[in-house]
């Protein structure tokens, strides 16, 4: 079992922030059988034969003499797209973005759309990871960011999108120190360093700059943006750091 069951209870309290609004439900008509569906009132319009006596507004009735009806729109959530980074440099950190997303789809599929469930644990590193253009809804990406080229990719989604920049604790704050052969996991290429306080320190200092770039990016696009470290209790970031981005609700 992926979580517990008291987890699992509380994913089903939660739902995805961005809905859309769709007009024309009449008080008095029956609800979307659809989870996390409300409706607020719209406006008021004359009676016409034909609508229920349910929908009309009494109360103006008794003040202006005339029939008129309420009309009320129907909150509906949109299709949400789930992308995992299955690339090498995500290879400490897989496991922890795997349940991440199992968690999402979790959520989603609550609401109706259909994110496979079995697809994402069935995820490797190595796998082929790409974003295709989307249309509207909500794209989710998880990822260390590590891959400056995905910037052209966000932008093809044309969707809300929320990216979920995840890291490990060694990334950020490394505990290594001497002579050692330093490799790139996507390339394979390596070098020999020696890394000591100074060194560390600089680490940190590009560490900052580069989730700040990120974080900029962001915002200056309109995506959501959010940093954590896979340190951290998957049920604290999805039941506290999501909420506050305001991916869920």
């Amino acid at each position: 079992m992926l979580f517990d069951e008291s987890f699992l209870r509380k994913l089903e309290a939660l739902r995805f922030a961005v809905r859309r609004s769709i007009a024309g439900r009449r008080e008095g008509e029956r609800l979307t059988k659809r989870r996390g569906g409300s409706s607020g009132f719209v406006s008021h319009r004359s009676y016409s034969q034909g609508d229920e006596f349910r929908s009309i507004d009494w109360n103006l009735y008794g003040r202006l003499g005339q029939l008129y009806v309420k009309e009320f729109a129907r909150e509906e959530s949109l299709p949400v797209k789930l992308f995992v980074d299955t690339s090498r440099s995500m290879e400490t950190k897989f496991d922890f973005a795997r349940r991440l997303g199992a968690a999402l789809a979790l959520v989603a599929n609550q609401e109706g759309n259909a994110i496979p469930l079995r697809e994402v644990e069935e995820l490797e590193i190595g796998d082929p990871f790409a974003l295709p253009t989307v249309g509207r809804g909500l794209a989710i990406v998880v990822s260390d960011l590590w891959d400056e080229s995905l910037r052209p990719s966000l932008l093809r989604l044309h969707a809300e999108t929320a990216v979920i920049h995840v890291l490990s604790p060694e990334e950020l704050e490394p505990s290594v120190a001497g002579k050692l052969r330093l490799v790139d996991s996507e390339t394979g290429e390596s070098c020999v360093r020696f890394v000591g306080d100074e060194e560390r320190a600089e680490y940190r200092k590009l560490l900052a700059g580069h989730c700040a770039a990120w974080k900029r990016w962001c915002f200056d696009r309109d995506l959501n943006y959010l940093r954590c470290s896979t340190a951290a209790p998957l049920e604290e970031v999805v039941q506290v750091y999501l909420r506050e981005a305001g991916v869920l609700e």
